[in-house]
């Protein structure tokens, strides 16, 4: 055979292999048996290993075969992926309607309405009709290449169907359907494996592995749900560019509904509601967007979202399981949260066995007894939690579950705050509050040390060598007892250690985060280095100091004041600082120009069209700063619909009142 005869076959081959890839995994509707189609692959692959010049990556025999990566590589979106606003009920989704009607002078809209995937957002690039790229949503701007990974998703194609531009963008979501996800999480289990918390996770961590053998192994599925043209005028109606998908080999919601009525979407979403049991894959809700792309482009996106779309989620789903012990756990805090274990119940695609109760007084209000029937409620990722019991069921002689009066780890008397609900260990030398002050201190969000999880803590915590903080920077006088623990060994500890030592110098706001001080997340430890440069400078901040930040109420500014004057607290922070800890001080900033310059603005009230978030952008960019209560630092509160009582607090300490349609006139005045 010559090589000319050979790329004649092989490329009728790759056809015939790809339009039959589609009929299978696509249009689930096959022509020809498995047996055809896999001795049809057979003859490729003989083929590629006698002219292996003749190789292409668009090759159905390539969609595995990458040498695994080291690491990931950054891409920026040609186009920015935002995410979908959020409607939790139907008047949230009629509110967005009329914003659009609004937008528009109330001309006929035509709508579409599509499944919502709770998978992973996924770009794919094609040139030339030829995959050559897939990377994920990231921020929004810059996501991760994970080309080698998609390539292994079975209904994905690899070459586009008939005719196609030379570069073509597709969004999509990949997705592990219900009945995998099972299988996957039982193998893991028999495996000794942690199982996956959902489907979602379970895609999301498939995609990013660096060796594609691993994905492949996991039957994955991509969805299509968006696409951008070079000219992205030749198909302006949404649906009809899903169509197009489609007929490019793209799987698609094929349960999808055009109109220009209302009613008929939200029958749309009330049907798969209450049958979304019906589709192999998980959805949270559905998604509603205006089918014109015209349109699209004359409303625009928000900051973070567009504004011709939404995500209309779905009730949380529910359970009945009976309860069989109740499970105590006690947080950095001390604080002691009851966990219900029960008969394990499958839940948005997650088999479910414990839930929270949050707090004793919860389980009062519940009136839990041991062996009661509860109603189980877990939506996404949030955390099951026990929402209602059925008395009914409850069995003769059931006895209540009661408030413990010391705490499961320590022995000591728990204490209950009298302005706090639940119950709490005070005792801060408790062996459960310290391992869970080191766990929150080296986790990704906050000091990010690889390598030290929760397995070595708890070792490291019973020989004595890691019983504090700043004992984490201590570690490497001790690594010849590292190495002799069992599991260890010289490659692991020293590797350990080059992560410890390469996080001696850490962000001002990662290192907030880190210390685990009571209200502050991420957003507020950012907010605090932001606005005060260095810890010494929050060290010395007061109440008042903190509560005139926008973002950070009364309460958690008392948090912080509470923390930064304990004696104990502040002597972790000099521990941390003894022990080679570098705070880098947070980046000066450009000084504030604008109309706002400087000033601290609250609001209070609605606007009709504007969101709470908006008009905090317009008081920043005009170098403002937005206030969520009203302090004596405030220079005037704006006020819309349905003021709250910041208006009567404003008006008692004489802070001037604008209302919101005159302060936005002043703010967009040219």
């Amino acid at each position: 055979m010559t090589i000319e005869e050979a790329r004649q076959e092989i490329e009728k081959l790759r056809e015939f292999l790809h339009y039959h890839n589609y009929r299978y995994y696509v249009l689930d509707n096959p022509e020809i048996s498995d047996a055809e189609y896999d001795e049809a692959m057979r003859r490729l692959l003989e083929l590629e290993k006698l002219f292996p010049e003749l190789v292409t990556p668009d090759s159905p025999t390539q969609r595995v075969g990458a040498e695994p990566l080291k690491s990931f590589e950054n891409f920026t979106h040609p186009y920015k992926m935002y995410s979908l606003g959020n409607a939790l009920n139907t008047e949230e989704f009629h509110a967005f309607v009329q914003r659009v009607r609004q937008a528009t002078a109330n001309k006929p809209i035509v709508w579409t309405a599509e499944h919502k995937f709770d998978g992973l957002a996924i770009e794919l690039i094609y040139k030339k009709g030829v995959l050559t790229m897939g990377v994920t949503r990231g921020n929004g701007e810059v996501g991760e290449v994970v080309t080698h990974s998609v390539r292994t998703i079975k209904n994905l194609p690899l070459k586009l169907l008939g005719s196609v531009p030379d570069e073509l963008v597709v969004y999509g979501e990949v997705v592990m359907h219900r009945e995998d996800f099972q299988k996957l999480d039982e193998e893991r289990e028999a495996a000794g494996e942690v199982p996956f918390a959902n489907p979602r996770n379970a895609a999301a961590g498939s995609i990013r592995q660096l060796d594609p053998s691993i994905t492949a192994q996991r039957r994955l599925f991509f969805y299509a749900y968006g696409v951008r043209f070079p000219d992205d005028t030749v198909i302006l109606s949404h649906y009809d560019r899903m169509s197009y998908l489609s007929e490019r080999g793209f799987s698609i919601c094929f349960h999808r509904l055009k109109t220009e009525n209302i009613n008929e979407i939200e029958e749309y979403h009330n049907y798969w509601e209450t049958h979304r049991d019906e589709i192999p894959y998980e959805i949270d809700g559905i998604v509603v967007k205006v089918d014109d792309f015209l349109l699209e482009q004359t409303l625009g996106y928000d900051a973070k979202t567009p504004k011709w779309a939404i995500a209309w989620k779905f009730k949380p789903m529910q359970a009945q399981a009976v309860l069989r012990e109740i499970e105590l756990g006690v947080g950095r805090q001390g604080t002691i949260t009851p966990v219900a274990i029960f008969d394990p119940v499958f839940l948005a695609g997650a088999r479910v066995q414990r839930a929270t109760l949050h707090n004793f007084d919860e389980v009062k209000r519940l009136d839990l007894h041991y062996g009661d029937t509860l109603v189980v409620e877990r939506s996404g990722e949030v955390i099951p939690k026990v929402v209602a019991v059925i008395k009914e069921k409850r069995p003769p002689m059931a006895k209540p579950v009661e408030e413990p009066t010391h705490c499961p780890v320590c022995g000591t008397p728990v204490k209950r705050e009298s302005d706090q609900v639940g119950i709490f260990c005070p005792n801060p030398s408790c062996p459960a509050v310290i391992k869970a002050k080191l766990r929150h201190f080296v986790s990704r969000s906050a000091m990010d040390i690889e390598g030290l999880g929760e397995e070595l803590i708890e070792r490291f915590y019973n020989e004595g060598i890691l019983t504090s903080l700043g004992d984490i920077f201590r570690l490497k006088k001790h690594r010849n007892r590292l190495i002799e623990m069992d599991r260890l060994g010289e490659k692991l500890v020293d590797k350990l250690l080059a992560n410890i030592e390469a996080k001696r110098e850490v962000p001002l706001d990662r290192f907030l985060y880190a210390l685990g001080i009571d209200f502050v997340g991420q957003e507020t430890a950012k907010i605090l280095s932001r606005e005060f440069g260095s810890l010494e400078n929050i060290r010395k901040a007061r109440f008042e100091d903190f509560v005139r930040l926008y973002g950070i109420g009364e309460v958690v500014a008392r948090s912080l004041e509470d923390f930064f004057r304990d004696p104990l607290r502040s002597k972790v922070i000099d521990d941390l600082l003894e022990a080679g800890i570098k705070v880098k001080a947070y980046p000066k900033q450009d000084k504030r120009e604008g109309k706002l310059a400087g000033k601290y603005v609250c609001i209070t009230g609605k606007h009709e069209i504007y969101s709470r978030e908006q008009l905090f952008q317009f008081i920043e960019a005009e170098g403002g700063i937005p206030q969520d209560n009203v302090t004596r630092q405030t220079n005037f509160l704006v006020v819309g619909e349905s003021p709250g009582s910041k208006l009567a607090k404003a008006e008692k300490q004489g802070i001037p009142i604008i209302p919101m349609e005159e302060f936005l006139k002043q703010i967009q005045k040219g």
